[in-house]
């Protein structure tokens, strides 16, 4: 029974930290056909203006407060950005970057002509948004800033959900010029993190994830498919694919290193409600269980005294 509590109460930590609709989910392609199909109704005027960030701001702000949603919003922006930067040197002629409530935010540009390119577009995402989650984690242990080390582990976070090797995510469309048979696993990693987290977006992504396979595995050379950016006119090359390949697993590898590093940091800074069981999953607790848990037990005195 304790390991049921345990288990939803850090589905319900992940789904504080964004699992729920700011996981920086790629719906860009469906997104942009739905708008485009309703221009008569001037709905894409609105999503495509620059009032989608406070349009934003203002649903996360009712969901999780102001500061957490400063933190949303900032965490969006670094990340598209850095896709816009890597488009616009590849002139791919990126658009203004759009913000759409619940799902994230994307940056419309052309489609890449070779998969190289389309995989580094990709790429450039979590790796800006996690070097930028790794100067706040640093500045804000240096500085004892807690918010800004709940900012960078928060960051991290969002930044490797981004590299699962499934369509959607960025780290589908980078491993698919490796290999399409990347995204199998990919989509069963997908299913498992849904059952895991108890998370119903997940779950959806999955489902899409499945059908994007069966696309990647079905499509004739000719498709030209709202959705999926497989219209790629040249292969990668095999020295491309292996470069991808090392950059792809250097950075889910240093991302994921660095939430594990920063996950009791951030879990500390939680209500004591949820403090105890979400520190029994962190690795650390394995060897210094009673140390965690006084700490833990102080903390959530003071709280109630507060």
């Amino acid at each position: 029974m304790a390991s049921d509590d345990g288990k939803k109460s850090k589905a319900g930590l992940f789904g504080i930290l964004g699992i729920l609709g700011i996981a920086l989910i790629k719906f860009k392609f469906y997104i942009f056909a739905a708008l485009k199909g309703l221009s008569f109704l001037k709905f894409g005027l609105f999503f495509k203006s620059f009032a989608s960030i406070f349009l934003s701001l203002g649903i996360y702000w009712a969901l999780y407060g102001l500061p957490f949603a400063l933190v949303i919003i900032l965490l969006l922006f670094i990340h598209e950005t850095g896709h816009y930067i890597w488009m616009k040197a590849c002139g791919l002629n990126p658009q203004p970057m759009v913000f759409v409530p619940l799902l994230g935010a994307y940056v419309q540009s052309q489609r890449a002509k070779d998969q190289a390119t389309n995989s580094w577009v990709a790429l450039a995402g979590p790796l800006v948004g996690g070097v930028f989650s790794a100067g706040f984690y640093l500045f804000g242990l240096k500085s004892g800033n807690g918010f800004l080390v709940a900012a960078g582990s928060v960051g991290f976070f969002l930044n490797l959900l981004q590299l699962i090797p499934a369509k959607p995510f960025d780290g589908g469309h980078v491993i698919s010029a490796v290999s399409k048979w990347f995204l199998i696993p990919g989509s069963l990693l997908a299913f498992a993190l849904s059952y895991y987290f108890h998370s119903i977006l997940l779950l959806v992504i999955a489902v899409i994830s499945c059908f994007s396979v069966f696309k990647e595995f079905t499509r004739k050379p000719e498709d030209d498919s709202i959705g999926f950016a497989q219209d790629i006119e040249s292969p990668a090359t095999l020295a491309q694919k292996a470069l991808i390949s090392v950059a792809y697993i250097g950075l889910t590898s240093m991302l994921g290193y660095l939430y594990w590093l920063s996950n009791t940091d951030s879990i500390s800074m939680m209500p004591a409600k949820h403090r105890v069981e979400a520190m029994k999953f962190h690795s650390s607790s394995k060897d210094e269980p009673d140390a965690l848990q006084s700490d833990t037990e102080t903390k959530s005195a003071q709280d109630d005294k507060e």
